[in-house]
């Protein structure tokens, strides 16, 4: 309920209930009031613009406040339902993962495997066609070998002579097993090699001669391209990628020297977790020191996959970090900071596992690898790569982490397979939210009743909750959910609670005083707006009008009984009123077998003309299927005459101080009401008028029928058929065009044409009502002509056709004429 309509709300005496215009309350009351609204729209603004800070210093990467940490971890809470609720989705088929599981620990001794098992996987792999072999591991030691340590011990205890070291040296080079695997990889030629780069605290537990030495060999394969994104203003790489808070590497747990320089390509498998340990985030590149940018295992993975070159590899760099990595055909969106949210396609084993027990063994064909993209690595719990995910808190196996992300990549041009969408314009629709939901639905809750404001609050937070559902599953945007949802119920509780023990009583108030003076139909829009629904003789409003009245009622109701009549009509109006209802109409009252109907009030509406036709389209269909119902019953049909006018009316209450009702009064009332009388004279369903045709012209098909001067008006009236909506013209283009035709001839006096053109016009059409009509006028002023002075103009109330008559009609034609 708004301000306007609670300063109306006082207190009268019971047989006072008309309020004057003029009456204004008191002025402490209105100041209070004004303090009220003011006190409401300043709790409104504090709610929404504190909402708006939280979110907005949220969404920073540096969340010291716990509450900010807090609202964070629920977000993202609500971001795991989204995926919980969404469920698996087809994972890609060219992506597989060979897992390090506990088979294969027993099969092959416990941890670590001995590493020319792993070569044995390779060449298994590499023979089947496997397109990429990724590592998800590092080999930074020497593999400890008893065997070739006894060997080179014997070597400097016996003195071999020539042929025996050579022996020797040969039975060492097959015995080292970080030599076979360095040849397995050669071989293969598709072999990417897993590294972790490593923060400050981390590189100084390592080897830094030994980092450098495996830096010097990834090296060749940086990340190719680094461009400025164009912004306008010189700035440097490096210190927009800090700013952004992008990771930087300061030590690598490398590789040996063997392994890695047999390796096709390198790529690190670094993740970052959020605040409550999950990783929801893919790390796609990564700076090394000062020295240079790298790719990740996932990015490399695709890149080998696909071939792709390296001018066709770029990172696009703004002054405010990463904005986006050109992968070939793959564009993808990036955080500032070189990350992606993962769409994760499932559960853990959303992706075809294979044991590498059974790979090695030939369980497992090596053709089912043929053009695949296999990771390889740990997926033994007894190994501990357990990473929480938004599926799952625990036995997610960081191995099937890297094949989402590369799925993600693989299908970045898909918007519900790619990474999850969450840049400016999702930050620009969250920020909308929060000001809609805090000053928009904040006005709507002080103005509305509570039971409409709960209602409200309901239906906007599930239509809310299932845009942001929606979004994700199909175009794959985070839109933020907790802050604007906990705007919304926390406006509609302020709000509500705030003025809920006031307006019930007023509304007490109300109901006590007006109920035994008003319909309880009403009531409602009285405590909307007293000042408006209370004053006496109503508004002068533009609006359009409708009757509809059964044809030949009188005699159909002879024929029947009571309580079929009773039957008969109840069935019939409540379709019509249905088909008003449905239209936004206001139905006035009912006359007998006689509706009446009016649009525009109390329900402002600017097309209600547009309503009103089309209600009375839905009526004559609904009208049709009730006599085809009757007819199989048995039952007697009905015809109906519908006539609709829109002007100036005055609408509000009218009645006695007993009883008043909200209905509407004047000239285009009555215009309405011989209109529908017109649709008998001319045998049409619906007649409307110049005033509606004027607004509804373009939008359905009418034709013009004749003009009217109807009794006390001097002006005529065109007067037309509403015959069908604007796209169901072309089924009515040849009639249209041939009855304008004829009426223009009858316009012109011309009546052996006009009979000729309405009479070749019935030939096709036999059931044209209009035409039949002018046909008959036609012939009789072809036998007795009009006054000279006859403007074609039907006047009504006497029946006659006329202009302003000089000398008197001959009687023959006022015997013709009489059925007009």
């Amino acid at each position: 309920m708004g301000s306007a309509a609670r300063r109306q709300l006082q207190i009268v005496p019971k047989k006072q209930f008309l309020v004057s215009p003029s009456e204004r309350p008191p002025l402490i009351s209105r100041l209070w009031k004004f303090v009220r609204t003011c006190v409401d729209f300043l709790v409104l603004v504090v709610i929404t613009f504190a909402s708006l800070t939280v979110w907005f210093v949220g969404e920073s990467r540096d969340r010291h406040w716990a509450v900010l940490s807090f609202i964070d971890t629920v977000e993202l809470h609500s971001l795991d339902a989204r995926f919980r609720v969404r469920g698996a989705r087809p994972p890609d088929s060219r992506i597989a993962i060979v897992g390090i599981d506990d088979l294969s620990l027993q099969k092959f001794g416990s941890y670590p495997i001995a590493r020319n098992q792993y070569a044995k996987l390779i060449d298994q792999l590499s023979a089947g066609g496997a397109k990429v072999i990724a590592l998800d591991m590092t080999f930074p030691l020497p593999e400890k070998n008893s065997a070739v340590e006894s060997l080179k011990n014997l070597e400097t205890q016996i003195e071999p002579n020539r042929v025996q070291r050579t022996k020797l040296r040969e039975i060492e080079r097959t015995s080292d097993n970080d030599a076979v695997l360095a040849a397995s990889m050669k071989r293969a030629n598709n072999v990417i090699l897993g590294h972790f780069f490593l923060d400050q605290t981390q590189a100084k537990s390592m080897d830094e001669k030994r980092s450098e030495e495996y830096f010097n060999i990834i090296w060749a394969r940086p990340f190719p391209q680094i461009q400025k994104f164009s912004s306008g203003r010189n700035f440097e790489v490096a210190r927009a990628w800090s700013l952004a808070h992008g990771d930087i590497g300061y030590g690598i747990e490398s590789n040996m020297k063997v392994i890695a320089e047999a390796a096709k390509s390198y790529g690190f498998f670094d993740m970052d977790s959020d605040a409550d340990g999950a990783f929801r985030r893919a790390v796609l590149i990564m700076r090394y020191r000062d020295r240079d940018f790298f790719p990740s295992l996932d990015i490399q993975a695709v890149r080998e996959y696909e071939n792709i070159p390296d001018q066709d590899v770029a990172g696009k760099m703004s002054e405010n970090g990463l904005e986006e990595i050109q992968l070939g055909s793959h564009k993808i969106k990036t955080r500032h900071d070189g990350t992606a949210f993962i769409n994760y396609a499932g559960p853990y084993r959303t992706y075809q596992h294979y044991s590498m027990a059974d790979v090695v063994q030939g369980t497992v064909p090596s053709s089912v690898f043929k053009g695949k993209i296999v990771l390889v690595g740990y997926t033994a719990k007894a190994v501990a790569d357990l990473r929480p995910t938004p599926f799952q808190h625990s036995d997610y196996m960081g191995v099937e982490i890297h094949a989402n992300i590369i799925d993600n990549i693989l299908h970045s041009s898909d918007p519900a397979r790619g990474f999850l969408k969450r840049g400016v314009i999702e930050e620009i629709v969250t920020a909308a939210c929060i000001l809609l939901f805090g000053l928009g639905l904040g006005y709507w809750f002080r103005r509305s009743k509570p039971l409409y404001a709960t209602f409200s609050a309901a239906a906007v937070l599930l239509l809310f909750g299932t845009s942001v559902y929606i979004g994700f599953v199909r175009f794959g945007i985070w839109f933020s959910f907790v802050i604007p949802a906990a705007v919304l119920v926390m406006v509609y509780g302020t709000e509500t609670s705030f003025r809920l023990r006031v307006e019930e009583r007023e509304r007490r108030t109300v109901r006590e005083t007006f109920s035994r003076y008003v319909s309880p139909d009403v009531i409602h829009l009285i405590e909307g707006d007293p000042r408006r629904y209370l004053k006496a003789g109503g508004e002068n409003k533009e609006l359009s009008i409708m009757f509809c009245d059964i044809r030949s009622f009188t005699t159909l109701s002879e024929d029947l009984t009571p309580d079929e009549l009773v039957s008969l009509l109840n069935e019939h109006l409540g379709k019509m009123t249905e088909a008003i209802l449905k239209n936004w109409g206001t139905l006035d009252k009912y006359i007998g077998d006689a509706v009446m109907a009016f649009w525009g009030s109390p329900y402002p509406q600017k097309d209600h003309a547009m309503l009103a036709c089309k209600a009375a389209l839905e009526m004559r269909s609904a009208l049709k299927e009730l006599n085809q119902k009757w007819q199989t019953e048995g039952k007697k049909q009905l015809a109906i005459g519908i006539g609709i006018s829109t002007g100036f009316v005055n609408v509000g209450n009218m009645g006695s101080i007993q009883r008043f009702a909200w209905t509407v009064m004047g000239d285009n009332v009555n215009l309405a009401s011989r209109l529908e009388g017109m649709t008998k004279e001319y045998k049409v369903q619906c007649v409307v008028s110049e005033f509606t045709f004027a607004q509804i012209k373009d939008h359905f098909v009418c034709r013009e029928l004749d003009r009217i001067r109807v009794k006390g008006k001097m002006r005529p009236v065109c007067i037309y058929e509403l015959l069908a909506l604007a796209k169901d013209a072309p089924l009515y283009s040849d009639l249209l065009a041939r009855f304008g035709v004829a009426l223009a001839a009858y316009r012109r006096q011309d009546w052996a044409q006009a009979i000729w053109s309405f009479d070749e016009l019935l030939s096709i059409y036999p059931e044209d009502g209009p035409s039949a009509v002018l046909l008959e006028r036609s012939r009789e002023f072809q036998s007795v002509k009009p006054v000279p002075q006859w403007d074609g103009v039907l006047c009504h109330e006497s029946q006659v056709i006329r202009g302003r008559l000089l000398r008197p009609i001959p009687q023959p034609l006022g015997r013709i004429l009489h059925r007009y």
